[in-house]
């Protein structure tokens, strides 16, 4: 089943959340800002494809700001 276009409201929370934070698991951002974690994926999926969000692979799976966690050393 196909998902329709995530809402604009949902991805503000995201990313107004992840201001906040230096990386954060989905999960904990759907309970963060209230929303259903498909919503947040979906969300996500989108903000990634824009280039806002970006996700990190640290033993498991982070989303994050584009650029605000540096490559590791």
């Amino acid at each position: 089943m196909q998902k329709g276009p995530a809402s604009p409201e949902v991805k503000a929370k995201i990313i107004a959340y992840l201001e906040t934070v230096t990386k954060a698991k989905s999960r904990d951002v759907a309970v963060a800002i209230g929303e259903k974690k498909g919503d947040v994926d979906n969300a996500v999926k989108e903000l990634t494809a824009e280039d806002i969000v970006e996700y990190l692979y640290i033993t498991t799976t982070y989303i994050c700001l584009k650029g605000k966690v540096g490559a590791p050393e």
